[in-house]
C-alpha cells in the first residue's frame, strides 16, 4: 500500500528538522517514500532502460535497495521486477550469481505508461524552477556563514556519494547534501520548502548511469569550494547549472542521452553549454 500525500510531507519534514540541527542528525536525512504502485514502480525502471540508461546485462541493486530508492515496499519492488521480466524488459537468475538483470535484447517501449513520464513536463519545469530560486538562495547565504566545520560535513557527504557504487546509493545521499546547504544557510523555511520540492520531484526519477552521477558530484564539489571561500557568486553559478541540467536531462527530456558537462561560472559559458546535446 502507497503513503499517503500527508504521510510522505511528514517524512520529509522530519528529514529537515534534521538536517536544521546539523551534526549526527543529518544522517537520518534520506528520499522522501512516495505514493508508488506497482506500475508506477515498473515504469520508472523500464523508461530507464527504454533510454538506455540502464544497460542490456547490467545487474540492478537488490530487492530492499530498489525499495529504499523509490520510496515502496519490498513486495511492491518484487512484483514490479517481476512484471517487467514477464514483459521481456529484465532477467531474473537463481544462484550464486544471480540477481535481475536488464535483458540482452529487451522489447522497445513495452511500458505505454512511459508516456506519461514524458508528457509532465509543465509540472516538472514548475518544481525545477521553484528549486532553482530556493537553492541559489541558500547558497548565496551559506557561502557567508558556513563554518569549517559546515564545510567539513558537506565534503563528507561528497565522499560519500564518490563511494557509492549504484544509483540506488547515489540517490540516497544527494537529497541530505542538498538539505544540508539550505541548513548552513540558516533559514528553516527555506529547508522545509526545499524538502517539500524535493519530494514531489522524488516520483519523477528514474536511474541514471553511476558514471553521470559521478561526474554531476564534482559540481556538489565545486559549490563546497565556492562555500569553503565565501564566493557567493560562484556558489550561486554552481547550484543554477546544476539545477538547470535537470531541465535537459533528468526529468523532462529523457530523449536527450545524460552527458554532464563541466562546471562553468562564466554566464556567458554556461548559457552556451546549455545547448542539447547532438542525438
Amino acid at each position: 500500500m502507497g503513503v499517503s500525500p500527508a504521510r510522505r510531507q511528514e517524512s520529509f519534514g522530519s528529514a529537515a528538522a534534521a538536517a536544521r540541527e546539523g551534526g549526527d542528525g543529518l544522517e537520518i536525512v534520506a528520499p522522501a517514500a512516495h505514493t508508488g504502485f506497482l506500475t508506477d514502480t515498473a515504469v520508472r525502471i523500464g523508461l530507464a532502460v527504454d533510454l538506455g540508461l540502464l544497460q542490456p546485462g547490467e545487474r540492478l541493486p537488490g530487492e530492499g535497495e530498489l525499495a529504499s530508492t523509490f520510496g515502496v515496499s519490498r513486495m511492491t519492488t518484487r512484483r514490479a521486477l517481476q512484471l517487467l521480466s514477464e514483459r521481456g524488459v529484465l532477467v531474473r537468475r537463481r544462484g550464486r550469481s544471480g540477481g535481475t538483470f536488464v535483458a540482452s535484447d529487451p522489447p522497445p517501449r513495452v511500458l505505454g505508461e512511459f508516456e506519461a513520464y514524458r508528457t509532465a513536463s509543465g509540472e516538472v519545469f514548475d518544481l525545477i524552477d521553484h528549486r532553482l530560486v530556493i537553492e541559489c538562495g541558500a547558497a548565496h547565504l551559506a557561502a557567508g556563514t558556513a563554518t569549517s566545520d559546515d564545510v567539513e560535513r558537506l565534503r563528507a557527504l561528497v565522499r560519500q556519494m564518490d563511494a557509492a557504487q549504484t544509483w540506488a546509493a547515489f540517490r540516497a545521499v544527494d537529497p541530505r547534501f542538498h538539505l544540508a546547504v539550505a541548513s548552513i544557510a540558516g533559514s528553516t523555511g527555506a529547508v522545509r520548502a526545499l524538502a517539500d520540492v524535493l519530494a514531489r520531484l522524488f516520483r519523477f526519477y528514474v536511474p541514471y548511469p553511476i558514471a553521470y552521477l559521478h561526474a554531476s558530484n564534482r559540481e556538489h564539489e565545486a559549490l563546497v569550494d565556492a562555500i569553503e571561500a565565501g564566493d557567493r557568486a560562484g556558489a550561486v553559478a554552481v547550484i543554477e547549472r546544476h539545477i538547470v541540467e535537470l531541465r535537459q536531462t533528468v526529468f523532462v527530456e529523457p530523449e536527450l542521452r545524460p552527458q554532464r558537462r563541466p562546471v562553468r561560472h562564466n554566464r556567458a559559458a554556461r548559457a552556451l553549454s546549455r545547448t542539447p546535446p547532438a542525438g
